[in-house]
């Protein structure tokens, strides 16, 4: 499945009209921006039609509706997102659909750590990633001191979205401690779900 055919807009650094770029037979290099329909999964699938495009600055699902029938569409691993994150270095803006309440994805904090490593110039982000064991996700990331000594991307906000975080107040410096880790200049979380009054405790411990 070509991203062409599920009406992906894609722009390139010439400023090429997409019907143009798409002839084009440098359009895996020059592509710089992709925008996918709202109701494409984020899924394997999606990441083999568009990791050819090695320079995308910026690539965004706008899935704002992603639980289906009580399941949540967005379908990546960790390791699929680091394989992103190594093939696309890149990304300014990656926005992988709207995140949900649901928090029944595989993704981890290990994927945003594997994105802040290869993804130097990142100043958007938004992505699925579970939280239902987060306390221990981040103190074994903290622990283990992976990549400890890699450079972070400098990103200040992280959309969280409607992520639930059920935390022990006890728990709350450890994933504050953490993402302070996988992203230094980390400033704010973007949400709006119930739990939003958590995110702000978090956030309150950052510099902490």
């Amino acid at each position: 499945m070509a991203p062409s055919s599920r009406g992906v807009r894609g722009v390139n650094r010439n400023g090429l009209a997409p019907a143009t770029a798409l002839i084009n037979t440098n359009i895996e290099e020059m592509l710089e921006l992709l925008h996918c329909p709202w109701d494409t999964p984020v899924d394997p699938t999606l990441l083999s039609s568009i990791l050819s495009f090695r320079n995308l600055v910026t690539l965004c699902v706008g899935n704002d509706y992603c639980c289906k029938d009580g399941n949540c569409t967005f379908g990546l691993a960790d390791d699929g997102v680091e394989n992103l994150a190594v093939t696309l270095p890149s990304l300014v803006s990656l926005r992988l659909g709207r995140v949900c309440f649901l928090n029944s994805c595989r993704t981890t904090v290990s994927s945003l750590l594997s994105i802040s490593i290869h993804c130097l110039g990142l100043t958007t982000l938004e992505i699925h990633f579970n939280t239902r064991t987060i306390a221990g996700d981040m103190q074994h990331l903290l622990n283990e001191g992976s990549e400890r000594d890699e450079p972070r991307c400098q990103l200040r906000s992280l959309w969280v979205g409607r992520l639930p975080l059920q935390v022990r107040e006890e728990d709350v410096g450890v994933v504050a401690k953490g993402f302070a880790d996988i992203f230094p200049c980390l400033e704010y979380f973007s949400s709006y779900g119930r739990d939003r009054g958590r995110w702000k405790r978090v956030r309150s411990k950052l510099r902490n």
